[in-house]
């Protein structure tokens, strides 16, 4: 009989029988559909249960093999591998020399005593069998071992170390080491024995301010595939290794596939980040400063010279301002990021490139302080690698020269101060490359002159908080628009920001009357009177003791309505016993700056704070957040955020408490919780029922029950539903743009298009227009949302030429776009849409009764480019003409492309993941690399990854291997010169529902493989993989 609990059973009679009883007796029974990826590994471990269950009933060897030959005849496997041999296994395969070696000697191969096919457990002290000695063992037998631990030492090296050595005298094997200088703790003497030995390589991990490497594995690999893993608490050491009360559980490929192959992809990515330097470089000298620095915390002599590699956020953000400067032709560029994200990294990278090309340029960095000024320069010097670059101009600083003019680090005091008689007499383009960092004071009156007098060819703002206290606006001076911005999952996920846990803690005040809401936001003083309640302070304290390791030696901003809420809330802090101020707009400067070092010091740990924090204050040491108003604007409440996500010293976490009322219906929880996720496009609804599964590493959302109830019920009744996107257009006067609706309404365009709605057929149901339904209107309806996913800029230019009624979308080197076009707005062939042609069907468009739809491709069209995320560029005519590098393409527009779908022809049903393309000697690879409908999935989890922007890890299908036809497509590709072509999706719906569409990653040239049935093949990207699907290691 079932018990009341959590199960994961397949539903067999006897289970359903089970089923039918307890339902009987008023119980409910939860089923859900076996994932279709998830779906072998499933039923491949019932049926494994099953019989070995039959085969311990049946005792003779011969009639157990018997059963298992039946099963695999009756399942149609192949002859050859069902059972020969009942009563033997194959130990191992050796030369003929080697064999009578071991006769001679009578030594047989050494061999783990836990044998290669279960796993178990070692739990150290009293265990009866010793890890250290158990890995020793596993030397004996492999062909390649990688280590992964925080430190070494000499006594756990001494101890593998005559093994090791034999290990690495073999020719063909090979020792991999990843470790770290976190804490000092490992010991010079054990990486020089290490790295003496042949064929070792160490890579190290020097910035242990950022990565924090706590894993310890011991990863065997053996060319028979007969691959163990040794994943716990234990590092390199004697007492971890042989006496200390150390958990580790060893893990076999035989019965954990899934976990070796995650482990060994893990490492590969970890081997293969710029993040872990070979030891070989710097040397023991190096290495000896590194740990020296780290145990003593001495940064007083560090040296100039930093090895600056971008991460995959900030390679995002000089793709987005390529795009902005190359396509839009926006050469003011305002970015936004948090501080401690790299924005001067990225200023330096940007302008290593546009010094490239204009090799005689001129740059003026201009900042507030000295020490960002200085540090500013040191960052260009790094990542030009040239010590002499530039000149500081700020306190006893100053140019000597003429020529120390030309790349100048400039405070801007001192640019006031000396305009008139200096930078005035400037020629106006004297600078081709100028910086503003802390760009949210260039609305200030001292930044109007730089602004009036220079016109750079480039023109770039740093900040990470857009959104001024005054209300004016940066963006005119930068183009109007912010050009790039960083997200915070990003950031945190790679180490550069401080996890936080985030607290949703229930408030019992009711905000939810519509009397309180004026316009897009809350009415602030309304909303005031409702915060400044005793009683509400009173279950915030509450909050505080019970959330807060130490609510007495904290450092806390808590963010409020107003002036008159932010001294009501330091009031009651301060009669609770809390040492609390307030800062506001109203405090003088000189006041302001001593309640910031008091914060900073611990002297007060909370400050009560409205506006004055959002902007530009950087207090690092803030370790506590507390939202104890609704925040209506995104960007607001992300810059509040950040405010306590900067890395410092003995700070681990930023603890956030997040007072959630009964809000209006108009305010938007969905956003700020999509803004903290690293895949936003996940269903926010499942997320938080499921406790959110896609935060970054060390993050965490916990509500309290009735907070969860706000939220969900909130966002349930915020969803842009049909209803709800009529009655948006309806508040309008003029009928809005696709742009002017979407920004004002903070949603993605996607938004638009559910259920076979369009932007035209939306405004027509709010009563706005009207036109007459025929077939044709239906098709163009449907089709307005297969032009959504486009990236292109030629496709889009297309689109724009055959909107603007230019003719020449007609030319025969644009049909396969016009095609393209056809299939999107139509769905459908020729003699199924009754179209003599496709541009007579496309022709319809510029009639007058297909107007409105003209107008939405117009505008979408508008909305793409402005949005565009990177630049494409054509993969060469020599490969297929059409199809562009980082282009976005769903399955039929690539077949399109390649000239396998045509005006008579569709491609239509399951289409696998290798596509041969024999006339032009090519072969598309379509990669999903999350399978599953789930958010992870084990069994499928390492199949395919990127490694790393340049090398992409791919299983072949299941058919092939080595010796036959299909493998060697891929391992003679250099003999057949097969011109193989990638393309990746990350999943296979996003979060509005719709098939993703695939982006080219261009052509892949084969590196090395391993196994069969299927193969893994690595594969060198010719072209560096877009930063969005390469993990932050």
């Amino acid at each position: 009989m079932l018990k009341k609990g959590i199960y994961e059973h397949v539903i067999n009679q006897i289970t359903k029988l089970h089923i039918h009883e307890i339902e009987e007796q008023g119980m409910v029974c939860m089923l859900q559909n076996i994932d279709e990826a998830e779906s072998p590994q499933i039923l491949a471990n019932y049926l494994g249960k099953v019989i070995r269950q039959k085969l311990e009933e049946i005792e003779n060897q011969e009639d157990r093999v018997n059963l298992i030959n039946n099963i695999l005849k009756e399942a149609g496997v192949i002859d050859e591998i069902q059972i020969a041999e009942p009563s033997k296994l194959l130990t191992e395969v050796m030369s003929r020399q080697q064999a009578l070696l071991q006769a001679e000697s009578r030594i047989q191969t050494i061999r783990p005593i836990s044998g290669f096919r279960v796993s178990n457990l070692f739990t150290g002290g009293s265990s009866l069998l010793s890890l250290g000695e158990e890995i020793r063992r596993e030397i004996a037998s492999a062909n390649e071992i990688n280590f992964i631990v925080s430190f070494l030492k000499v006594s756990g090296v001494r101890i593998l170390l005559n093994d090791l050595l034999k290990f690495c005298q073999k020719e063909g094997n090979r020792l991999r080491i990843i470790t770290t200088t976190y804490c000092g703790a490992t010991q010079a003497k054990a990486i020089e024995q290490l790295a003496a030995l042949p064929n070792t390589e160490i890579r190290i991990s020097y910035n242990t301010d950022i990565e924090r490497l706590h894993a310890k594995s011991y990863i065997f690999v053996r060319n028979s595939g007969m691959n163990t893993a040794y994943i716990g608490s234990s590092n390199l050491s004697k007492s971890a290794q042989t006496e200390g009360l150390e958990w580790n559980i060893r893990v076999t490929s035989v019965e954990n596939p899934h976990i070796i192959k995650t482990a060994l992809a893990t490492f590969e990515m970890y081997w293969n980040s710029s993040n872990f330097e070979d030891f070989r470089l710097g040397g023991i000298e190096k290495f000896n400063k590194e740990i020296h620095r780290n145990i003593f915390r001495d940064t007083s002599n560090e040296v100039i010279y930093r090895h600056f590699t971008l991460l995959p956020h900030q390679k995002q953000i000089l793709d987005k301002l390529r795009v902005e400067r190359e396509e839009l032709k926006n050469f003011k560029n305002l970015v936004v990021a948090a501080t401690g994200t790299g924005k001067t990294v990225i200023s330096a990278f940007d302008y290593q490139e546009f010094r490239r090309i204009h090799s005689r340029s001129r740059i003026l960095f201009t900042a507030h302080r000295e020490e960002i000024l200085r540090q500013s320069l040191n960052t260009y010097r790094s990542v030009l690698g040239d010590a002499n670059f530039g000149t500081l101009w700020v306190g006893n600083c100053r140019p000597q020269d003429e020529s120390e003019y030309e790349n100048l680090f400039v405070s801007i005091f001192m640019l006031n101060s000396r305009f008139e008689d200096f930078f005035e007499k400037l020629g106006a383009d004297f600078y081709d490359y100028i910086v503003i960092d802390e760009a949210h004071h260039s609305q200030a009156e001292s930044y109007r002159k730089l602004f009036a007098h220079f016109v750079p060819q480039l023109l770039i703002g740093l900040t990470a908080t857009p959104e001024r206290m005054d209300g004016r606006d940066l963006r005119p001076d930068f183009g109007g628009r912010i050009s790039a911005e960083i997200r915070l999952p990003q950031a945190l996920q790679a180490g550069l920001l401080t996890p936080f846990q985030y607290l949703c803690v229930t408030d019992s005040t009711d905000l939810s009357d519509d009397a309180l809401w004026n316009g897009q936001k809350y009415n602030i003083e309304r909303l005031a009177d409702k915060l400044c309640s005793k009683e509400r302070a009173g279950y915030i304290v509450e909050a505080l003791h019970k959330y807060l390791a130490n609510e007495y030696m904290c450092r806390a901003l808590c963010f409020c309505v107003n002036k008159r809420h932010a001294d009501f809330m330091a009031e009651q802090l301060s009669l609770y016993g809390f040492n609390a101020q307030s800062l506001t707009s109203d405090t003088p400067s000189d006041k302001r700056k001593q309640l910031a070092k008091e914060l900073r010091e611990g002297a007060i740990h909370y400050l009560c704070v409205v506006d004055i924090f959002n902007e530009g204050v950087d207090i690092p040491e803030v370790d506590t957040v507390l939202f104890l108003r609704p925040t209506e604007s995104l960007t607001i409440f992300l810059q509040q955020l950040g405010r306590g996500l900067r890395l410092s010293v003995g700070k681990t976490e930023l603890t956030v408490l997040d007072f959630v009322a009964q809000s209006n219906r108009k305010y938007d929880f969905a956003s700020r919780f999509r803004a903290l996720m690293l895949n936003p496009e996940k269903n926010i609804v499942k997320q938080i029922k499921d406790g959110f599964t896609l935060l970054p590493s060390g993050c965490s959302i916990v509500m309290e029950k009735k907070a969860r109830q706000y939220i969900l019920d909130n966002i349930q009744s915020a969803i842009y539903n049909k209803n709800r996107i009529i009655r948006e257009i309806n508040s309008y006067l003029n009928i809005p743009t696709i742009s002017q609706f979407l920004e004002n309404n903070g949603q993605d365009i996607r938004t638009l298009y559910h259920s076979n709605n369009c932007w035209t057929s939306l405004k027509r149901a709010a009563g706005r227009i009207a036109y007459k339904d025929d077939v044709i209107t239906k098709r163009l309806e449907k089709g307005m949302a297969n032009l959504l996913h486009h990236n292109t800029v030629s496709f889009l230019h297309f689109i724009e030429l055959f909107i603007d009624g230019s003719k020449q979308y007609l030319d025969t080197k644009n049909y396969k776009y016009a095609l393209m076009l056809y299939y999107a707005l139509f769905q459908d062939r020729l003699d199924k849409t009754g179209f003599a042609s496709i541009y007579e069907a496309l022709e319809l468009i510029h009639k007058e009764m297909y107007s409105y739809f003209k107008q939405e491709i117009s505008e979408i069209i508008s909305y793409l480019l402005a949005h565009l995320q990177l630049k494409t560029m054509p993969l060469g005519e020599d490969v297929l003409p059409g199809l562009e590098l980082y282009g976005c393409y769903t399955r039929e527009e690539i077949f399109t492309l390649v000239g396998r779908q045509t005006e008579a022809r569709k491609m239509q049903g399951s289409v696998t993941g290798v596509f041969n393309l024999s006339e032009c000697n090519a072969t598309l690879l379509f990669v999903t690399l999350n399978k599953s409908d789930k958010d992870f999935s084990p069994s499928t989890q390492y199949n395919d990854y990127f490694i790393n922007e340049h090398y992409f890890h791919w299983q072949s299908q299941n058919t092939d291997s080595h010796q036959n036809n299909g493998g060697q497509r891929y391992t003679k590709q250099a003999d057949t010169q097969n011109k193989i072509i990638l393309f990746v999706r990350e999943e296979k719906k996003d979060g509005y529902g719709n098939t993703c569409p695939f982006h080219c990653f261009g052509l892949v040239e084969y590196m090395s493989s391993h196994d069969d049935f299927p193969m893994n093949i690595t594969w060198k990207l010719q072209q560096p993989a877009m930063a969005q699907y390469v993990k932050a290691i």
